[in-house]
């Protein structure tokens, strides 16, 4: 079982720490071992009008349901407080000093892209090599990266199938649609604004990346126009 430790210093002198675990084939997350589940992670509440689910095989939103496990415990500060985070995966440790509301945006992207919903779960080859507090440009470049390479796989990795950007688009303004639900899922549950400012957070970039991909991918070519390779 993969593991992902997220370890919060928080203003208050709590050291509060979230521990993910993954299965280590399909690095989905590991549901929370709670008691009974909270009414806001019912499927029904504030539902995502292009869920697929149906509530009698899904009771419960997977997204809510993850989050469910360990988001309560922040529901007494507000995004702008700093708090000092650590992230400790199998292969290295991380530490940032960060208002609440972007370190909570890098967990939460984790959660949702591992969580089991199906318009996130694009993102699950991007949280196996999870990168904590990446930039906007680090995060484009590597959804970018994933989406062709899946292109090519899904084409049966032959090397002369068309790949392209084009369904990226729609992939983010499908995310965009959870974003948003989700944010009235939270406010509906939560007291103040940790939460929900980091869910906007991550949403400011999935309406971003559809008006900046081909602008993107001009700026990304220079550093792809390489020398021919020597003959031997």
């Amino acid at each position: 079982m993969a593991e992902i430790r997220y370890v919060f210093h928080l203003p208050d002198g709590v050291r509060e720490s979230v521990v993910l675990e993954f299965d280590d084939a399909s690095f989905l997350l590991r549901p929370p071992v709670t008691g009974e589940a909270e009414e806001w992670t019912a499927l029904g509440f504030h539902i995502c009008p292009h869920c697929p689910l149906d509530a009698t095989t899904h009771p419960y939103c997977p997204l809510a349901r993850a989050l469910s496990g360990f988001v309560r415990d922040f529901d007494r500060f507000y995004s702008y407080e700093v708090a000092e985070v650590e992230v400790e995966t199998a292969q290295r440790r991380i530490m940032a000093k960060q208002p609440l509301q972007a370190a909570m945006a890098s967990i939460l992207g984790l959660v949702g892209a591992t969580s089991g919903c199906p318009h996130l779960d694009f993102f699950r080859p991007m949280a196996r090599f999870h990168l904590p507090f990446a930039s906007e440009q680090e995060t484009l470049f590597r959804a970018l990266s994933i989406h062709l390479l899946g292109e090519y796989l899904r084409a049966g990795g032959q090397g002369d199938k068309a790949v392209g950007v084009a369904g990226l688009q729609a992939r983010y303004a499908a995310v965009a649609t959870v974003n948003l639900t989700m944010a009235d899922r939270i406010r509906a549950a939560f007291k103040k604004d940790v939460v929900v400012n980091a869910i906007v957070i991550l949403d400011s970039f999935a309406h971003a990346v559809p008006w900046v991909i081909d602008d993107a991918l001009l700026e990304l070519r220079p550093l792809f126009d390489l020398p021919d390779q020597p003959t031997s």
